[in-house]
């Protein structure tokens, strides 16, 4: 007979009564620096703890695939070597149906020995709660010039583009597969506006590691889509 592994109780308690975090975030008294951002996947003000919270959120809006994203989702309480402990996770991620619990932390932070053990944890046991676990390093998520690249796509990018110069600009790239930045940058700020855009819905690509420029080949990622 196989033998029955029993999975360490863990609760995930959620804001109640309308309630969008499950702990204020931004208040007068912190001491610590915290601060808003603005998201346009979200369309709404983005409360982080820390400037590495606040580029994370940056990296989420200019992700494609993530449907949506959450601050301080929600609260887990668990037991680790016969203590109980409370854990507020930085950020939930959704893409689709798979929900991700992120917690954003420096490489020196996260390889703490009290980090670690609750990382793996958790990495081990929220599966059996529909949930995986993730410790996003913030070194990784400031790198640049990719993180510079996305705080400008997110700003031109902010506002949606209509399906009739969606089609436009299909249409432009089926004739032309690759075209400079440079190219849209002399026509007008609409123009970068709506390719922004592009690039961020993933219709439209550029190479994130390298800084934009005149320069810069823009791709099209629209069959790709289809």
């Amino acid at each position: 007979m196989n033998q029955l592994i029993a999975v360490p109780k863990i609760q995930i308690i959620f804001p109640k009564d309308g309630k969008i975090r499950s702990r204020k975030v931004v208040k007068r008294s912190n001491a610590r620096n915290t601060g808003k951002y603005p998201s346009w996947k979200m369309q709404r003000m983005m409360q982080w703890e820390s400037v590495h919270e606040g580029n994370a959120m940056r990296i989420l809006d200019a992700t494609p695939n993530v449907t949506s994203f959450t601050e301080q989702p929600c609260e887990i309480i668990y037991t680790l070597n016969d203590i109980q402990h409370r854990h507020y996770p930085d950020l939930m991620v959704i893409e689709g149906n798979y929900r991700q619990l992120w917690e954003v932390k420096t490489e020196s932070d996260a390889n703490s020995p009290e980090v670690a053990e609750r990382t793996n944890f958790l990495i081990k046991y929220l599966p059996e709660y529909g949930y995986t676990y993730r410790v996003v390093l913030a070194e990784v998520v400031a790198k640049q010039p990719r993180l510079n690249n996305i705080k400008r796509l997110n700003k031109l990018g902010r506002h949606p583009i209509s399906s009739f110069e969606q089609e436009r600009f299909r249409r432009l790239f089926i004739n032309e597969p690759v075209i400079s930045w440079g190219v849209f940058e002399q026509q007008s700020p609409q123009s970068l506006r709506h390719i922004s855009r592009l690039i961020l819905q993933g219709k439209l690509s550029i190479d994130f590691n390298q800084p934009i420029s005149p320069a810069t080949s823009i791709r099209s990622n629209f069959n790709a889509q289809h």
